[in-house]
């Protein structure tokens, strides 16, 4: 390895090293999982002479690029934990979230300036910190990341939590169902139904929206059985977690690790008094419903006859294993007509019901009305959990 491949290594964030050879790019050199191709799309919308040029990807994230005698090198994209050109946060501003899925880091200003310059000096470009500025301004646009990024766009006619979203996140707190956890998140995110909390900027703003958010989220773990003390002492140790915190996307990040270890909370105590067998079988069942084996295949899976299994399984559960994946089927059904706008057709084959009429059926004979009715009106579903129908002891 070259020196500055070494010291790319070090930062342990996506880059490249091209070698340009006329219309022709050759990867000498690649950290992470960031197809090669993104980096060459940035690189042909650019000259290809000496020079220095930072993409930007979102308000917050950027790759820069740094191209000396015929050879490219792309560092980033990494999140940037202040806004360059010193702009007043408005209303239109998007954030990017989710930086752990890109394996990247979250910089301070100063942090990045050292980083740039250290880097021009071991390839012998050298800029400084008027050019790194000039390079800031005049940032070139870039949708290369867009498939693997998550940004936020907060609007001032957005709302503390929609109703919708939180008895989503309610109903997978309460299910134990760390799965649904991410995907009800990011549906709330792409919502636009994330307001301005705080006239202090998108951090605060986003601390206030996290701490309502985990406030009204937690009762649902109270609800499942999670004793009162534990739980405001929870509530406690998160507020002062989220607090603690400087950038928005280590807030959102935090946010939702909260929302899944509330989860995890009360799926432990749903399975702390289950056989191991059971115990498989349920969880199994709740976290993929759509594609959890048959009772037959379970069986097999584990080496016990399907009766055996079958018997044990209702005397602990309180229902069969059909039935119980009926169940959160019926409750993930709820859970996608609230965050989502997908057709009921749709959502019956996603769930591998036979069809949309089976869906509507199952739904009925257990909520009482219709999908229908409760596209049109949620509330009508909810005092609707599986729970109902099982005898499971959190005690």
């Amino acid at each position: 390895m070259t020196l500055e491949q070494l010291y790319i290594s070090s930062l342990n964030i996506p880059a490249i090293q091209i070698k340009i050879l006329k219309n022709l790019f050759k990867v000498e050199f690649k950290a992470d999982r960031i197809l090669s191709n993104a980096y060459i799309t940035m690189l042909k919308s650019i000259p290809h002479h000496d020079s220095f040029v930072i993409f930007r990807h979102s308000q917050t994230l950027y790759t820069f690029c740094f191209i000396k005698s015929g050879t490219a090198y792309l560092i980033g994209p990494e999140i940037l934990n202040y806004t360059p050109d010193d702009q007043e946060f408005n209303q239109d501003y998007k954030i990017i979230y989710m930086s752990k899925r890109l394996n990247t880091t979250i910089l301070e200003r100063d942090q990045c300036y050292k980083q740039i310059l250290f880097f021009s000096e071991l390839i012998q470009h050298p800029v400084d910190e008027t050019t790194i500025d000039a390079a800031f301004q005049n940032a070139k646009a870039s949708n290369q990341m867009n498939n693997i990024i998550t940004t936020v766009n907060f609007a001032d006619k957005g709302v503390h939590i929609s109703y919708v979203y939180e008895q989503a996140l309610k109903s997978a707190v309460m299910l134990g169902d760390t799965s649904a956890i991410h995907d009800t998140l990011i549906r709330l995110i792409h919502s636009g139904r994330i307001g301005i909390l705080s006239d202090k900027g998108r951090v605060r703003s986003v601390k206030n929206w996290g701490i309502i958010c985990v406030s009204v989220t937690l009762r649902s773990a109270i609800k499942s059985g999670m004793d009162y003390d534990q739980a405001y002492s929870l509530n406690d140790e998160y507020i002062r977690t989220l607090e603690q915190l400087g950038s928005f996307d280590e807030v959102m990040q935090k946010i939702e690790e909260i929302l899944v270890d509330m989860a995890t909370r009360v799926q432990h105590l749903h399975n702390v008094h289950l056989s191991k067998n059971v115990r498989y079988v349920y969880q199994t069942i709740v976290d993929s419903p759509e594609s959890s084996p048959t009772p037959s295949e379970f069986g097999n899976q584990l080496g016990v006859s399907q009766h055996y299994l079958g018997k044990i399984f209702k005397n602990e559960i309180g229902v069969t294993i059909t039935r119980f994946k009926i169940l959160i089927k019926v409750n993930r059904v709820i859970q996608l007509i609230q965050i989502t706008n997908f057709p009921l057709s749709r959502i019956a084959e996603a769930l591998k019901f036979s069809d949309q009429s089976h869906l509507t059926r199952e739904f009925k004979d257990l909520v009482g009305v219709t999908p229908s009715a409760v596209k049109k009106n949620p509330h009508l579903a909810d005092e609707w959990s599986p729970y109902q129908y099982l005898k499971i002891n959190v005690g």
